[in-house]
């Protein structure tokens, strides 16, 4: 969950989309459970995702940078799990680490206005090497641009087409890229029909009103996540079909 979400609340009740994701993203990455993984999240949000994956896989090591935290939160959450290191400047964590063997930007991408610099930029670093794998998920068609995009920030959302272009321009080799939640379209499909009708809704997102229950919370997020697994397959079939986010995952095509 975004900070400005997470702060908008007292206590957590996570949201269907949220829990399948951290499924997404483990099930894209491939981990191997018997190998040490040092992985870099920049703009990691609440730390979900982390305590998620490393419930599966207890050999990771997190470090993680937030530009929301502050410096009496850096200090309490690095005090609470070794495999999770918290860093609010991207300098401390470039310091510390020689290599990364995992980078996610995820949901990230479109908060940044030159987001090409920035990937170029974040290549360069010594720590981003050859083996080093980048994965980068956005939200997808700028057609489909809301109020909720305008909330957390975002700059634009991204076609399949464009988020490869962008990746290598930045001299990174493609290694796999899709959609997926192809169901959540048609909502917010509708969302945007609304506001171009009515205008503009509050400021806020489902994230942080979720009201399920337990039972209706696990039964939407095994139909998100049956959602990507139906796109996967027909991936591996030759046929692409559109969702709400889209992804790539990467490397650096060349070493300077």
């Amino acid at each position: 969950m975004d900070l400005k979400e997470r702060r908008q609340i007292n206590t957590v009740k996570r949201h269907p989309w949220e829990m399948s994701r951290a499924q997404v993203i483990a099930d894209l990455l491939k981990l191997n459970p018997e190998r040490e993984y040092r992985i870099l999240d920049i703009g990691c949000g609440d730390l979900f995702l982390e305590e998620y994956l490393l419930e599966r896989y207890a050999l990771l090591q997190f470090y993680c940078i937030d530009i929301a935290y502050s410096e009496e939160e850096v200090t309490v959450l690095n005090q609470k799990n070794k495999r999770i290191r918290v860093y609010n400047n991207f300098a401390d964590v470039a310091d510390e680490v020689r290599q990364m063997d995992i980078v996610l930007l995820l949901d990230v991408v479109e908060h940044i206005e030159r987001e090409r610099d920035f990937l170029e930029e974040l290549i360069s670093r010594p720590f981003f090497t050859k083996q080093t794998e980048i994965l980068i998920t956005v939200p997808a068609f700028q057609c489909l641009y809301t109020s909720h995009d305008h909330f957390l920030g975002h700059y634009r959302r991204y076609s399949l087409k464009e988020i490869r272009r962008l990746v290598q321009q930045a001299d990174l080799k493609l290694l796999t890229s899709g959609y997926f939640y192809m169901s959540l379209l048609i909502p917010r499909m509708l969302k945007k029909g609304k506001e171009n009708l009515v205008g503009k809704g509050r400021d806020t997102t489902g994230l942080v009103e979720w009201k399920g229950g337990a039972g209706w919370t696990s039964f939407l997020k095994k139909v998100l996540t049956f959602d990507y697994r139906t796109g996967k397959f027909f991936k591996a079939m030759g046929l692409s079909l559109p969702g709400l986010s889209t992804y790539v995952l990467c490397r650096k095509k060349s070493v300077s």
